[in-house]
C-alpha cells in the first residue's frame, strides 16, 4: 500500500500558529483564569452584531483568547486537508482571527461552516476547495446568536432555530460569493462580505417584515491602545525583518519594488508570485494603517485590532501601500466632511477598510483611488443600516457597491478624457 507523501507545514501556516498563541499568552498575562473563562462564556452567549467589540463584552482576555482558539481551529483544519498557502487562504484565515475579536466565536461560525461542508457534499466538491467561504461565511454568524439571544426566552428551540438558519446561510454563501465576484470582475477584494451584505439584508428584511427588530449594539473598548499598538508595531517589524532575511535584502527590495507595480484585479496573490517578500508587505501595510488610526486618534480596540489583521492578510492577496495610500486619503477626507465624528466607529472601520478597494486605485491611478476612497466611506456609513449589523463586513457590502457602480463610471470618463489626450485620472484606460 502506497503511503501518503510526507506533508510539510508551510512556513505561513507556523508563523499565524506563532501569532494564535501569542494571542492566548498575553490573555493569560492580562487578566485571570477566572476573568477569562467568565469572559469568554459571555462572548459565546452574547449577540455580536455590529459593533460588539469582545475586549469591551469580556474583557481583553477572554477576547484574545476568541481571537486565539478561532485562528488555531480554522488553522488545523487547513493542516488536516494539507491545504496550499495561497495569499487568499492567508488572507482569510487572518480575517477570522481579526474579526474574533469582534463578532466571530465557535458558537456562531461552526453552523454556517456545516452548511458549507453540507453544500460541498452535494456539489460534489472537495471541502479543501471551498476554504475561502468556509471560513468567511462567519460575516453573516451574528444572525445565529441574534436568533438564539436576542429574546429573553432564551430556550433549546431558539438554539436549534439558530443552528438550522445558519446550516442554510453556510449552504447558500459560495453560490451568491461566486455571482458577486463575477460581477465585481475582482475590483474588491472583499467578495464574501458583498455576499453577506446581501443575504443578511434579505433576512433582516425577513425578521423586519414580522416584527421583529434587530436592535443594534456599541460596545466600543477606548483604554488599550498602548498596549495593542505596541502589539502590532512589534508584529510589523518582526514581519518585515523575517521577509528581509528570508529573501535576503538586495533580492527582496527588488521584489518588493515588483510587487508594489502590480496592477492586474485577476492577479493579486502575493505570497505565490513573491514568497516571503510578501511578509515585508504585510509588516509594512500594518505600520500604515495602524499609524493612520493613531494619527487620527482612533483607539485600537477589538473592532480596529481586527481591521488591521484584515488588512495584514489581503496584503497577501491584493494590497499595498501604492495601491492603498491614495484609497485612504480620499476615505480620510470623506471622515472629516460627513455628518459623523472622523473618530466614529462607522467612518473607522469605513476608513480602515476602504483598502479593500485597492486594485481600483492599482488599476486606474491616484485620482481615482481618491475618488473611490471617499465614495466608499460616503456609502458604508449609510449601507450598514440595511442589514441592521448582522454582516460584520459591512464594508466589504459597501465596497461591493462601489466597485460595481464606480468602476464603469470610471472607465468611461477615462476613454472620454484619453480621446482627447488627458490623463487627469493617472493612466490611460486600455482599450
Amino acid at each position: 500500500m502506497r503511503k501518503k507523501d510526507r506533508y510539510a507545514i508551510p512556513t505561513v501556516y507556523w508563523m499565524t500558529a506563532i501569532v494564535c498563541l501569542s494571542f492566548v499568552v498575553m490573555a493569560f498575562i492580562f487578566d485571570s483564569p477566572a476573568q477569562i473563562l467568565a469572559g469568554y462564556y459571555k462572548i459565546h452567549t452574547s449577540r455580536s452584531v455590529l459593533v460588539t467589540d469582545y475586549i469591551g463584552l469580556g474583557g481583553l482576555g477572554a477576547a484574545l483568547l476568541n481571537a486565539g482558539v478561532s485562528g488555531l481551529f480554522f488553522l488545523t483544519l487547513l493542516i488536516l486537508h494539507r491545504q496550499d498557502p495561497k495569499g487568499v487562504i492567508v488572507a482569510s484565515l487572518w480575517t477570522t482571527i481579526g474579526f474574533s475579536l469582534f463578532g466571530k466565536n465557535l458558537a456562531n461560525t461552526l453552523p454556517i461552516l456545516l452548511g458549507v461542508l453540507l453544500y460541498g457534499k452535494v456539489k460534489n466538491i472537495k471541502f479543501k476547495d471551498l476554504f475561502v467561504p468556509a471560513m468567511l461565511s462567519g460575516t453573516i454568524a451574528p444572525l445565529v446568536t441574534e436568533i438564539a439571544f436576542l429574546q429573553d426566552d432564551f430556550s433549546l428551540f431558539r438554539i436549534i432555530a439558530a443552528i438550522i438558519v445558519g446550516l442554510l446561510i453556510g449552504f447558500i454563501f459560495p453560490v451568491v460569493t461566486d455571482e458577486v465576484k463575477r460581477v465585481n470582475k475582482g475590483f474588491c477584494l472583499y467578495n464574501c462580505g458583498t455576499a453577506g451584505g446581501f443575504i443578511a439584508t434579505f433576512c433582516v428584511g425577513l425578521l423586519r417584515s414580522v416584527g421583529i427588530e434587530i436592535i443594534p449594539e456599541s460596545i466600543w473598548d477606548m483604554s488599550h491602545t498602548p498596549l495593542l499598538g505596541t502589539y502590532v508595531y512589534i508584529l510589523a517589524l518582526a514581519l518585515i525583518l523575517f521577509g528581509i532575511i528570508k529573501d535576503k535584502p538586495k533580492n527582496a527590495f527588488r521584489k518588493y519594488k515588483q510587487l508594489l507595480n502590480e496592477t492586474d484585479p485577476d492577479k493579486h496573490d502575493y505570497l505565490i508570485q513573491y514568497g516571503y517578500t510578501s511578509y515585508i508587505n504585510m509588516g509594512t501595510m500594518i505600520i500604515i494603517v495602524t499609524t493612520v488610526l493613531l494619527f487620527m486618534n482612533i483607539p485600537i480596540n477589538g473592532p480596529m485590532l481586527g481591521g488591521i489583521f484584515t488588512v495584514a492578510g489581503f496584503a497577501l492577496s491584493g494590497k499595498n501601500p501604492r495601491s492603498t495610500i491614495t484609497i485612504l486619503i480620499g476615505s480620510i477626507i470623506a471622515s472629516h466632511l460627513n455628518y459623523l465624528e472622523p473618530t466614529s466607529p462607522a467612518n473607522s472601520f469605513a476608513i480602515l477598510f476602504s483598502t479593500g478597494l485597492a486594485p481600483i486605485a492599482a488599476k486606474f491611478g491616484m485620482a481615482s483611488g481618491i475618488f473611490v476612497g471617499f465614495a466608499h466611506v460616503s456609502i458604508a456609513i449609510f449601507v450598514g443600516q440595511l442589514n441592521g449589523g448582522l454582516n460584520l463586513y459591512n464594508n466589504g457590502f459597501a465596497g461591493g457597491f462601489s466597485a460595481i457602480t464606480i468602476v464603469p463610471i470610471i472607465v468611461f470618463f477615462k476613454e472620454l478624457l484619453n480621446k482627447h489626450n488627458l490623463a487627469i485620472f493617472g493612466k490611460k484606460a486600455e482599450e
